[in-house]
């Protein structure tokens, strides 16, 4: 488990209430296909895996450490395990030996894939037997009211069977969604903070249609549509649901882009890096501003790519690079798929960013407990970043000066400093 993922220190309550109901279900034990959306740290999909050695398991999850956990909980469960990024593309996953007194049987079936996608996303694998999920609340009704129809429509084929868990504020929203839908809604188990429920497709109805809104998915994200002038750029971008800036941007923001507006100033940008870009206020201010060649964007939240690819789309702007967090991947070399950016874009094959490769970097740090994470970035930006480029890093105040203490030699702190409402925004050149 993981401080920077949900239920970080044991098995959540949903979860354990989902197993339960369904350890006995025959449609589900029996079931040769089964995706576990939202997987987490994959504890549905490796019990599954585990327990059902003829079943074809795919773990799903928007959040790629999630991802890279589940795959890795996988293999040091003994199973065999496919890790996959952005456009399928295949990855080496964490080697580490199998836990002790680990015994699982033999897998007939092919090995359990662990991938990145989002919620309404099509997805080529299905149709599925089943779909199981502890359904995330924080996805918000309208985007979970969408996932109902998506798994009724393309994910289960004739008689399929959606079980999930939701929270008890959602519960009778959940069974509207069913009902809406077109499910039959076989049986209901609930307790003071969650329901399961257990629902079908009924039998010789079935529509799914695997893609069938692949031209149009991204669509059911959008909440709103914003525009406003920020560090002197006049910016515009869609608000997505489940990301932060629907509506405003954020103090995180201002300050990064306070603080670029002054370091960055001359500086020639052939290659800007965005880390962790939220909803995309920051690349779109890259491209306005600094006008780049390339805007890398690079993220554990793939929801984050997509929205900030889909803002920087609507700005003319429809080559960004997206790479996954932990990985530095490009994923159309891996997937074998024809890239749209410059032949000498200074990415290695595999999609490394290449040596001093990159003029421009905008970094926003996450806090998460009991993790250095300055320390994880200086060496990527120490690695990538030119000679006379810039980083601005973005952070809570502790955060900044521990970034601070940690610079490297090579580096000048800029005089330039932002603050606002606790957050804080610094500046290093490379000599």
């Amino acid at each position: 488990m993981s401080h920077a993922l949900f239920s970080s220190f044991d098995i959540d309550a949903g979860t354990r209430l989902l197993l339960k109901e369904i350890a006995h279900e025959p449609g589900i034990v029996n079931a040769k296909r089964l995706l576990d959306a939202g997987c987490g740290t994959g504890i549905i999909g490796v019990c599954l895996a585990a327990s059902c050695p003829d079943m074809d398991v795919v773990m799903r999850d928007r959040d790629f450490r999630a991802v890279s956990f589940s795959a890795r909980n996988a293999a040091r469960n003994g199973l065999a395990v496919e890790l996959r990024g952005l456009g399928g593309a295949r990855l080496e996953p964490c080697r580490k030996r199998h836990f002790s007194k680990i015994k699982v049987a033999e897998r007939n079936a092919v090995p359990v894939i662990a991938e990145a996608g989002l919620l309404c996303e099509p997805d080529g694998r299905g149709p599925y037997d089943v779909v199981l999920s502890n359904l995330p609340a924080k996805a918000g009704p309208l985007v979970l009211a969408q996932y109902f129809s998506t798994v009724r429509a393309e994910l289960l084929r004739d008689g399929g069977i959606f079980a999930f868990v939701i929270v008890t504020p959602l519960a009778e929203q959940a069974r509207a969604w069913c009902a809406e839908a077109g499910f039959s809604l076989r049986r209901t188990v609930s307790t003071k903070n969650h329901m399961v429920a257990i629902a079908q497709v009924p039998e010789g109805s079935s529509t799914a249609s695997p893609g069938a809104a692949s031209g149009r998915w991204f669509s059911r994200y959008v909440r709103s549509h914003v525009e406003k002038r920020i560090a002197g750029a006049p910016l515009a971008w869609d608000g997505i649901q489940g990301l932060s800036e629907f509506d405003e941007p954020s103090y995180a923001t201002t300050c990064a882009l306070s603080l670029a507006r002054k370091v960055f100033a001359g500086l020639l940008v052939r290659r800007a890096l965005v880390i962790e870009p939220g909803v995309g206020i920051a690349p779109l201010w890259v491209q306005t501003v600094l006008g780049p060649q390339e805007i890398v964007l690079k993220s554990h939240d793939t929801l984050a790519l997509a929205a900030s690819s889909h803002n920087l789309g609507h700005a003319g702007r429809h080559n960004a690079v997206l790479m996954l967090e932990p990985f530095f991947l490009q994923a159309q070399l891996q997937a074998g798929q024809p890239s749209n950016r410059p032949s000498n874009a200074g990415l290695e094959y595999g999609g490394q960013l290449a040596p001093a490769s990159t003029d421009a970097i905008i970094l926003f740090l996450e806090d998460i407990p009991k993790f250095d994470i300055a320390a994880y970035y200086w060496p990527l930006i120490s690695k990538v970043l030119k000679r006379g480029g810039a980083a601005v890093i973005t952070a809570e105040s502790t955060q900044t000066e521990r970034v601070a203490r940690q610079k490297p030699s090579g580096f000048s702190k800029s005089p330039f400093a932002e603050h606002k409402k606790g957050w804080d925004a610094i500046a290093f050149l490379r000599d």
